[in-house]
């Protein structure tokens, strides 16, 4: 498992400086777009080697901004938050080239703090400080 993380760590930093891109919602949204453009021009295999790269760029991100670690859970790689609470970032991805629009990884991105709000890592002064003021409820962090 260490090396998959390992390796996983290096594609997400091969995406990051090839596409000139950061770990945030921002880079989640040209990604989006990017799926849709190449996703037709590309063969099977060309698309494979997309979605291990985008797939380890969209779960550093979701660790970078939201927290959890990447977990083996049944043969798939995920990111797990804690027991019972994971994403699947790889799936998201493949289902992204598969169904398009309909399967975005952009919404499945935005949904994640609200999805496990009670889970994520809250950030000083970023999202949570926000969505708090916005809600007017306490959260439990």
């Amino acid at each position: 498992m260490i090396n998959k993380i390992k390796q996983i760590k290096e594609n997400a930093e091969f995406v990051k400086k090839q596409l000139n891109i950061e770990y945030n919602e921002e880079s989640i949204q040209f990604l989006e777009g990017f799926i849709e453009r190449q996703k037709n021009r590309m063969d099977e295999s060309e698309i494979s080697v997309l979605i291990n790269t985008l797939g380890s760029f969209l779960g550093e991100c979701i660790i970078e901004n939201f927290g959890g670690s990447w977990e083996e859970d049944n043969y798939e790689l995920a990111i797990k938050f804690n027991k019972g609470n994971s994403v699947y970032p790889f799936l998201k991805i493949r289902k992204q080239f598969a169904n398009g629009l309909e399967d975005s990884i952009f919404p499945f991105y935005r949904n994640i703090p609200i999805l496990f709000c009670g889970v994520n890592k809250q950030k000083e002064g970023g999202f949570w400080r926000n969505f708090r003021r916005w809600l007017k409820l306490p959260l439990v962090p």
